[in-house]
């Protein structure tokens, strides 16, 4: 369990730590000539049954709360410390502020110097401290009045410290996640780095990505709790060797995580929480410092469903930083002003992808309405319940640093339809299955009433007309997936509702039973409308006609204008591609020509129908000493077209 110290400059943080550990985290020369705390300390103490607190000490001077707001991420528990001479300062308010902001999860007082005033004067300051921090979200909490130079109050203290740790229940995230606070190199190792672990788990020997680049770098050796360890989880500090980088690549700030958590966003939408006691409002559009983790970025807020937050409100935000940064759901962030002087806000990040459009829409403000469940299943069974889109499954997974597997288990029965495409798994709930079968319904039927001649309607076709704003990729697998459950019905490449069909008048019927033997009978060399016409003494245009409602229904395939191949004379054509290409690697014109009796004009125009079908793909290459001249050739592209097995 890791225990942050808060509180003001020389109020006794660092030597409560040392008295509680044996341990001085005062380690550099600056801070043993000043008498205080600058960067952060760490210290660590066992106890008798083995248990282990780890303490983070944090400066308390104004000038570092940047670096405390560093130190308190990954706390699992704050220890405020105020002074009983001193009472309640400004720097107390404001660490008491972070930690509240930062959502760490509990807080103990401890009401140092007891030593230096009397008893009146300790009690008095503890009633003060007690209503302070009541009206923040830690409420009534446990306090201690404590006196590090007679030792009275600290064993009792410690020991409270490590039943908390006994209850603490560790974070269900899958993946490793560090925010680096240290940096330095370790002679004969490599660069060293060290902090918190927020999530997970990690192993000596993984391969881990490192900052906004993502550089892989591999686990050479980790400490854990001052300990030499093969692992370090969830809930401990640890110093890890890296190597695969230098030491100029790696800064505080940056990230240790996961391969699975390579997610970056420069843009996130929130929840922004003000203090009831904050000293001014947050305005839309403010340009704001933003510290993630160990790291500060500069970031513009753009507020959702309000104009601007005042001090005790709640609002729903959007943050455009000025760099990626590897944030997941539920992250908590401080927001300070442009000075670094105020603390303004604190924020939890909800959707590290949000939408660009349509983000103040109502729907859009309850969507994260649901996604502030401190449960990603239940957060994510609202969205399948109540959202209209598909919800990209590997996103939410990664976003909330969970297993792609657990996470649809536990929301499995929600889920309408899973689909496959881009790479990724799509989930509909009930609504969105519904909004998406009637607008392709509706599509579809306004289609057929206009054009009863047509067969349907090509797939992109038909997403440009009803779902616009869907992944061509993800609508061609809904349109698979609601044809082979019979909502949808295919014929050729169109697609139609399961009861349309494109029906032959009677004259139109018994003509095509005198039009496709004629077809059939010209082999590799059909004869023309024109040609079809005469022959059967109908009218140009009464042929053409009937011979492209055939080819809308796939039983006949345009070559050129006035031009049609029969089906199957198609697949004796493919046959004899295949057959070239598995003979020679390459259809050439001549051989081609030469197989079909036909003459080379009739026989480009028939290559060039393959390619255009994707059926083949032509090569041109120049010839050797002739850079006029060139070698025209065909390979294959799709085998599976015109199959007698297939179309």
């Amino acid at each position: 369990m890791i225990i942050g110290t808060a509180g003001h400059i020389d109020h006794g943080k660092t030597a409560l730590v040392k008295a509680l550990t044996g341990i001085d985290a005062d380690r550099l020369p600056e801070e043993k000539a000043r008498g205080i705390t600058i960067d952060l300390g760490f210290a660590y103490t066992p106890d008798a049954r083995g248990r282990m607190l780890g303490f983070v000490d944090v400066p308390g001077h104004e000038k570092f709360v940047h670096t405390m707001a560093a130190g308190a991420v990954g706390m699992d528990h704050g220890l405020l410390v105020v002074a009983a001479d001193d009472g309640w300062m400004p720097q107390t308010r404001e660490h008491l502020r972070i930690l509240d902001l930062l959502g760490v999860p509990g807080l103990t007082v401890a009401i140092s110097k007891i030593d230096l005033v009397d008893a009146a004067r300790s009690l008095s300051v503890q009633e003060e401290v007690l209503r302070q921090v009541a009206t923040t979200r830690f409420g009534q909490v446990h306090c201690h009045l404590v006196s590090v130079r007679t030792g009275e109050g600290v064993a009792v203290l410690k020991e409270d410290l490590f039943a908390l740790a006994e209850r603490a229940q560790p974070d269900a995230a899958a993946y490793f996640r560090l925010a680096i606070d240290r940096v330095f190199v370790v002679k004969g190792m490599g660069v060293a780095v060290t902090g918190a672990v927020i999530a997970g788990v990690v192993h000596v020997g993984d391969v881990v990505c490192l900052g906004a680049r993502q550089t892989r770098v591999r686990v050479r050796s980790i400490h854990a709790q001052n300990t030499p360890a093969e692992f370090a989880s969830v809930g401990s500090r640890c110093g890890i060797v890296i190597t695969g980088v230098e030491l100029a690549e790696v800064q505080r700030g940056d990230w240790l995580v996961a391969p699975e958590l390579n997610l970056l966003a420069q843009r996130f939408d929130c929840v922004l929480t003000v203090p009831a006691d904050a000293e001014r409002a947050v305005r839309d559009g403010e340009l704001v410092l933003l510290h993630h983790g160990t790291e500060q970025a500069s970031a513009r807020l753009l507020l959702l469903n309000a104009e601007r937050a005042l001090p005790g409100e709640r609002v729903y935000a959007q943050c455009v930083v000025d760099r990626p940064l590897p944030v997941c759901w539920h992250d908590r962030i401080v927001l300070r002003d442009v000075s670094a002087r105020v603390t303004l806000a604190g924020a939890q990040v909800l959707d590290i992808a949000p939408p660009m459009r349509g983000r103040k829409k109502p729907e859009r403000l309850r969507a994260l309405a649901e996604l502030e469940n401190v449960d990603p299943a239940q957060a994510l069974r609202a969205m399948l319940l109540n959202g209209s889109l598909p919800i990209d499954l590997c996103h939410w997974a990664r976003a909330m640093n969970r297993r792609e597997a657990d996470l649809f288990e536990a929301v499995r029965g929600q889920v309408v339809s899973r689909l496959e495409a881009d790479a990724a798994s799509w989930l509909l709930g009930e609504l969105a299955q519904r909004i998406l079968q009637d607008a392709v319904g509706q599509g579809l039927s306004s289609f057929h009433a206009d054009q009863p001649d047509e067969p349907g309607l090509a797939i992109e076709r038909l997403r440009r007309m009803c779902c616009a704003g869907l992944r061509p990729a993800l609508f061609r697998a809904w349109v698979t997936h609601a044809i082979q459950n019979g909502q949808l019905a295919l014929t050729g490449s169109f697609v139609h509702q399961p009861g349309h069909r494109v029906e032959l008048s009677a004259q139109e019927q018994l003509l095509w039973t005198r039009v496709l033997p004629a077809l059939l009978a010209g082999g590799f060399d059909p004869p023309w409308v024109r040609d079809l016409a005469m022959a059967l003494a109908v009218s140009e245009q009464d042929i053409r006609q009937l011979l492209r409602k055939q080819a809308r229904q796939s039983l006949l395939v345009q070559l050129v204008t006035d031009l049609f191949y029969p089906h199957a004379t198609m697949i004796r054509l493919a046959d004899m591609v295949r057959a070239l290409i598995n003979q020679d690697g390459v259809v050439r014109v001549i051989q081609f020509r030469d197989g079909l009796q036909v003459g080379r004009k009739r026989a480009i125009q028939i290559l060039e129908a393959c390619d255009r079908f994707g059926l083949t793909r032509r090569l041109v290459t120049a010839r050797r000493g002739q850079p006029s001249g060139e070698k025209d050739h065909r390979i294959l592209r799709n085998p599976d077209l015109f199959t007698r097995e297939g179309c």
